[in-house]
């Protein structure tokens, strides 16, 4: 008869996701693993099948926990502040915490080496550009936003210079100068 499992599958995946976002996956060893989920590193094996697979499931965990970049901004401000806190939250949480966006930190680290897994980090930025792409198309309706590139045009835009400001304040530039960043991103999209 199958012992059963002593250990709680969402917490072990949610200790391994913070532990390759603060590690990475290359630095990430399974004992590393085992230390934070407390799990044995048989056990570990036996419940995920390995390093690889754990990623994975770390991974999907961070792109359904809606924390692919930063925390979603209440939906009933204006687009232009919305987007705006989208972008402060985001380097203001990197600013604190200097762990950047995992799914950044994954296509940067694995981009040539693991291309699945970059693929599948790739997959976080889905919600964030239909984020930024409604925004701009509310904005535009009201008149705020410039109407001269099309909305997901601007919504890639927005995200190139978002993701250049996580690696920024990972790097430990000032929060002031990434703020005022922000509010030329912002800026540049205004009509």
């Amino acid at each position: 008869m199958a012992r059963p499992r002593k250990f709680d599958t969402e917490a072990a995946i949610d200790a391994a996701m913070n532990t390759f976002w603060s590690k990475g996956y290359t630095a990430t060893s399974t004992d590393d693993l085992a230390e934070s989920t407390g799990m044995l590193r048989g056990s570990l094996y036996n419940a995920f099948g390995g390093k690889r697979q754990l990623f994975e499931l770390a991974l999907r965990r961070y792109r359904e926990g809606g924390t692919a970049g930063s925390s979603p901004a209440p939906a009933d401000l204006p687009p232009l502040e919305l987007i705006r806190q989208l972008l402060l939250t985001g380097v203001d949480q990197t600013s604190t915490d200097h762990r950047g966006c995992l799914a950044v930190n994954t296509v940067t680290e694995l981009a040539l080496r693991e291309p699945e897994l970059a693929q599948l980090a790739r997959q976080a930025f889905v919600p964030l550009e239909a984020t930024l792409t409604t925004a701009v198309e509310n904005g535009r309706l009201r008149g705020e936003i410039r109407a001269d590139r099309t909305p997901q045009v601007l919504a890639r835009q927005v995200m190139a210079g978002f993701h250049g400001l996580l690696l920024q304040a990972k790097a430990g530039f000032e929060p002031e100068s990434l703020h005022a960043t922000v509010d030329a991103i912002v800026e540049d999209l205004r009509a």
